[in-house]
């Protein structure tokens, strides 16, 4: 018997698609979702999805901001271009700022981008790059924690990153280094000047975020390429708020370019070589720890200890065990 083929249905409508599926999630959980994605640009994207959207959006909690060129206002773009040159020009270019050719040039403030954002509680500004150049092959990292001014900085100064399998004949050679020659320990207080220069210029732009977002409790400011970090905690942020009339903004704010340094104490370690896990060995190893006057230096071991991460951390854990050297700083 031949087969027939049963006359075919008709094609049946196709199902109905659910445009509206995030309409089913409440708020809360949105926000949720907002607060992991954090980053600034894809937050911005989701504005653009649907009215819904660009109502939560504003209202997240946690925010990255990675800045690919910014400026705080007026004066500020060239501040610390303007304040590093002249400061270190009379130390022969051991540490100077990046020509200006090769710096970003700054067009939004921090400030105006997180304007429209209402619940800021957490938030990271990423900047470009750091602003110190170094001469080749030198490291220089630090992190500061800020209240209304300085608390305490942690600066790691490298000569030389190499293998530990290389031959190395040089550590007489860098303990001279150290003690007078190639820059020696004023090769040192530079990297040391220049860090918190840095950082309190850092602090300054930070101002505006700061008085704009009275609900944030944590606050972090870092370079793309790792030199520098400045971190604020909720005591921090307190702080600062604290002494917000106008009396205190002359005090604190006297530098137009960057919050006053207070005075300081510094704790110097050095060590001309050593080496650490993974076949890494560094050479002119400098640790700096410094803390503003009224504050303990017993309460900073761990900040010091989880400042850097990763070999140089490992470093950092060498260096306190060394023999130390205390000075002492002036405001500036």
């Amino acid at each position: 018997m031949p087969l027939c083929a049963s006359p075919s249905s008709p094609p049946s409508s196709p199902p109905h698609i659910q445009t509206g599926g995030f309409d089913r999630i409440p708020d809360h959980i949105v926000l949720i979702i907002f607060n992991r994605i954090s980053d600034l640009k894809s937050l911005a994207r989701c504005r653009a999805v649907a009215k819904r959207f660009n109502s939560l959006v504003p209202q997240a909690e946690t925010l990255v901001l990675r800045v690919d060129s910014v400026i705080s206002s007026e004066s500020k773009g060239s501040f610390l271009s303007h304040l590093l040159r002249s400061i270190l020009h009379s130390l022969h270019h051991i540490v100077s700022p990046k020509p200006p050719s090769s710096r970003p040039r700054y067009r939004n403030s921090p400030s105006e981008i997180l304007h429209h954002f209402e619940n800021v509680r957490n938030l990271e500004i990423e900047l470009p790059a750091g602003d110190l150049r170094l001469e080749k092959g030198t490291v220089l990292k630090w992190k500061a924690k800020f209240g209304r001014s300085l608390k305490c900085c942690v600066i790691l100064g490298i000569r030389e990153i190499a293998e530990a399998s290389e031959t190395d004949d040089g550590g007489e050679a860098d303990e001279i280094d150290f003690y007078g020659e190639r820059g020696g320990l004023k090769l040192r207080v530079v990297w040391t000047i220049s860090a918190l220069i840095a950082a309190s210029a850092r602090h300054y732009l930070l101002n505006d975020v700061i008085r704009e977002h009275e609900e944030m409790e944590g606050l972090v400011l870092r370079d793309r390429d790792g030199e520098g970090v400045v971190v604020m905690d909720k005591e921090g942020l307190r702080e600062f708020r604290e002494v917000e009339d106008k009396e205190s903004q002359v005090r604190v704010g006297e530098v137009k370019s960057r919050t006053m340094v207070p005075a300081v104490r510094m704790r110097m370690r050095h060590v001309a070589g050593i080496d650490l896990p993974g076949g890494v060995r560094m050479r002119g190893a400098t640790l700096v720890v410094v803390w503003a006057e009224g504050e303990r230096e017993e309460e900073m071991e761990g900040f010091v200890a989880g400042a850097f991460g990763g070999v140089f951390g490992d470093l950092v854990q060498a260096l306190v065990k060394r023999r130390s050297y205390v000075l002492e700083m002036n405001s500036f």
